[in-house]
């Protein structure tokens, strides 16, 4: 369609939900772009280069298979190269470079003070605990869910980015006007080539 902007999905598949990684790539995903205006993408995406409102990633572990990790946002059409050539850095720079102590500090203390959300209610407190049991999740996950992200180190962060995402093999959907799009921005910084 010929619309002025274009939606943008990059990703690739990621892990179950019982793999012994799961938390420090949790703490990964809230650095990178699962923590709102502190993750790494919106900081870089939105709030530096203004290329798009909103701009994040998320983390979809499943129970019995592979679940996915996804980057996206939206923008004008001539700057959708440009963003994505940002988020593929910022992936690429968590591989190659270890977070910094205030960026991990920051995703601990969300993941740990947002913690008691997961048993707000009676009926969701009922159902954690008996998706927990039907699935098979190991006894006494939520007594040491804490210490767990707690005990993530810069070094658990990066050696889960190098193991589990890989920009080189992460697909990327476009939806948009392609003409606009694949011409890239006008500075010439990026375009789909």
């Amino acid at each position: 369609k010929d619309i002025p902007q274009g939606k943008v999905a990059i990703g690739m598949r990621s892990i179950t939900r019982d793999d012994p990684d799961a938390i420090p790539l949790n703490v990964l995903n809230d650095i990178l772009g699962g923590g709102g205006f502190t993750s790494r993408i919106m900081r870089s995406v939105r709030s530096n280069e203004g290329l798009a409102y909103s701009a994040s990633s998320r983390l979809s572990p499943r129970v019995d298979y592979p679940g996915e990790f996804r980057a996206g946002f939206e923008s004008k059409n001539p700057t959708v190269a440009l963003a994505i050539k940002i988020i593929l850095q910022q992936i690429d720079d968590v591989r190659n470079e270890l977070v910094t102590d205030e960026e991990l500090e920051t995703a601990k203390q969300s993941l740990i003070e947002t913690f008691p959300r997961v048993f707000e209610s009676k009926p969701q407190m009922l159902s954690v605990f008996v998706s927990d049991e039907w699935t098979g999740r190991p006894e006494g996950y939520w007594q040491s869910y804490r210490d767990r992200v707690q005990a993530v180190t810069a070094e658990d962060v990066q050696r889960v980015a190098r193991k589990h995402l890989d920009p080189a093999t992460m697909a990327i959907l476009v939806v948009g006007n392609w003409e606009e799009i694949a011409a890239g921005d006008l500075d010439g910084r990026a375009s789909m080539a």
